[in-house]
């Protein structure tokens, strides 16, 4: 797989569409955040969804790199999060967006601390 260098890692080429996250809190609850790409009004939804890729930290654990589309923001949740790029492991993400990242690469998937990562074979 190519990796092209993005801040402190690598991220992958192939991009997915992302319309939601799981995250999980501090007491270990799952809940679902709706996600978007806005520009300039970060009060209101887009109907732009935001768009995540793989990324591989220095140490060699891949998760999922989750940016706006036309390098817009990313919003997740009605007040949670506004940011341009977020890192969120595998298991965060849609079974059909994971298999759509992951499909044909050889790539493992392991549990850290709660949370699932992947890395190369």
């Amino acid at each position: 797989m190519k990796w092209l260098r993005h801040g402190n890692g690598y991220a992958g080429e192939e991009n997915v569409e992302i319309r939601s996250l799981k995250i999980r809190d501090s007491f270990d609850a799952v809940k679902r955040f709706r996600t978007c790409t806005v520009f300039k009004n970060f009060v209101s939804f887009s109907t732009i969804p935001a768009q995540g890729r793989l990324f591989k930290s220095e140490n060699g654990q891949i998760g999922v790199l989750v940016t706006g589309r036309h390098e817009g923001y990313v919003k997740m949740g009605k007040s949670f999060l506004v940011n341009r790029t977020v890192v969120v492991g595998l298991d965060s993400l849609s079974r059909k967006a994971l298999k759509k990242l992951i499909d044909k690469k050889s790539i493992y998937i392991v549990e850290i601390d709660g949370t699932s990562v992947g890395f190369e074979r």
